[in-house]
């Protein structure tokens, strides 16, 4: 029952219909509730209608202006019944009514939850229709947010430690390290996708209600941007064409270290949520992220240039992969509730919130004592400290966290400033590589 208390709540009230000549009309009116009757008042040009046995519409609407620009404080109600005619206009039965008010819903969350509705919605309308709705957007950027093309940095940087601790080490080929990129980059495109595909399968990205850029999934395609077969022949196309490429380095590099590491690259990537391993579902896909794009792909492209595994290149490769899988840790800080309802206990459901800032500390200073350990072992130049720069910034962002642990759109510029930070950091450590080696040190 609509109580006449809602009157209260909203300053504006309109009516909506289809008209005699099967147009919508939507036109402002007067509402009056009593005992959980609807009575509409409609304007004067309006009343001489018929509306008996008419389905209608009534909003009811509030928005309140900043002066700056924006709105705040938005809600509405919305009730649809069937029109009777009354003395004052119409009376209305509701039916069905639904609202919306921003203090309980925030407004990303309510634009999630209602694109899937539209979808669903959609697609019941294109079957009765024999039409088929589809979201359309530019290839280009279909492809951008299916593959989520950004997190190739994660590639990139460790790629660039493992050529540059070879080149201080004497050894340095562009072509086998644009090769050896491209390839690791097909692996990346292919886990992304596999994991979006078994995230939606496994229900944990429909779970999501609250997304960010940085987590959440791609959600393309829950959105129809791929479906589900269209997404299984994309990563199992982007993961052939990595192992084409990988093999073509093992022939010709060296195949039992290439080929060993590769299968423990696809083996991460691809189990990482795939049935029936789901490292990431059983508290281990932190580790995985931090030995795949840490000692596997540092080693992998030290490897390729040097034909050798070496120490210097381990060391090298443990601050990037800790920084690294620092990423996916605190983007699972505003995934945790919904992961945990679908199943999905990587580490950070599994402990309190004051052990995962404790925990999210000691990886910070794992990442930076490694760092350091490399002149002090004598396993790189001193200029790789210039890593440690940015020490201030990893601590401002463990601050954000530490403030907006949990709130997800609160948290979205920590999570912008750590992948900028992971990606500037490993940047400054590849560097200090080429400058020693620059310098002779």
């Amino acid at each position: 029952m609509i109580s006449a208390n809602v009157l209260q709540e909203f300053e504006q009230v309109s009516v909506s219909f289809v008209d005699e000549d099967g147009y919508p009309v939507t036109v402002p009116a007067k509402v009056r509730i009593e005992d959980g009757r609807v009575t509409v008042e409609l304007p004067e040009g309006f009343k001489g209608l018929t509306f008996a046995g008419r389905k209608v519409n009534v909003t009811f609407n509030h928005i309140t202006p900043i002066p700056g620009g924006g709105y705040t404080d938005r809600r509405y109600l919305m009730i649809r019944g069937t029109a009777r005619p009354a003395p004052e206009g119409i009376e209305v039965d509701v039916e069905k009514s639904y609202r919306w008010d921003e203090k309980e819903v925030p407004f990303p969350e309510y634009v999630e939850v209602s694109s899937v509705r539209a979808r669903r919605y959609l697609e019941r309308l294109g079957l009765r229709l024999g039409l088929d709705f589809k979201p359309r957007i530019g290839a280009f950027w279909a492809f951008f947010r299916v593959v989520r093309l950004p997190f190739l940095i994660a590639t990139a940087v460790p790629t660039a430690i493992g050529a540059s601790v070879a080149y201080y080490n004497g050894f340095f080929d562009p072509l086998l390290l644009l090769l050896t990129f491209v390839g690791l980059a097909f692996i990346h495109l292919g886990l992304n996708v596999a994991n979006d595909y078994f995230d939606t399968k496994l229900g944990a990205d429909p779970a999501n209600r609250r997304p960010t850029p940085f987590s959440g999934g791609s959600r393309a395609i829950i959105y129809g941007l791929i479906s589900e077969s269209e997404s299984r022949t994309l990563f199992a196309s982007f993961f052939a064409a990595g192992s084409a490429i990988g093999m073509y380095l093992a022939i010709t590099r060296g195949p039992l270290v290439i080929l060993g590491l590769m299968a423990l690259g696809l083996f991460l990537a691809y189990f990482y949520t795939a049935p029936p391993i789901k490292l990431a579902y059983r508290g281990m896909g932190e580790l995985a992220v931090g030995t795949g794009f840490g000692p596997v792909i540092v080693l992998g492209a030290y490897f390729v240039q040097t034909q050798k595994l070496t120490l210097d290149a381990l060391l090298a490769s443990i601050p990037i992969g800790i920084l690294i899988m620092l990423i996916l840790y605190v983007n699972e800080i505003p995934d945790a509730p919904f992961d945990k309802v679908a199943g999905k206990m990587h580490l950070v459901t599994r402990i309190s919130k004051e052990n995962a800032l404790r925990l999210l500390a000691v990886f910070y200073a794992a990442a930076y004592a490694s760092t350091a350990l490399i002149p002090v072992l004598r396993l790189g130049p001193p200029t790789v400290l210039i890593a440690l720069v940015t020490i201030p910034t990893a601590v401002r962002v463990y601050r954000m966290v530490s403030g907006t642990f949990g709130i997800q759109y609160a948290m979205i510029p920590a999570m912008a400033l750590n992948i900028r930070n992971v990606a500037t950091t490993g940047s400054l450590l590849a560097a200090g590589y080429v400058i020693g080696a620059i310098l002779g040190l």
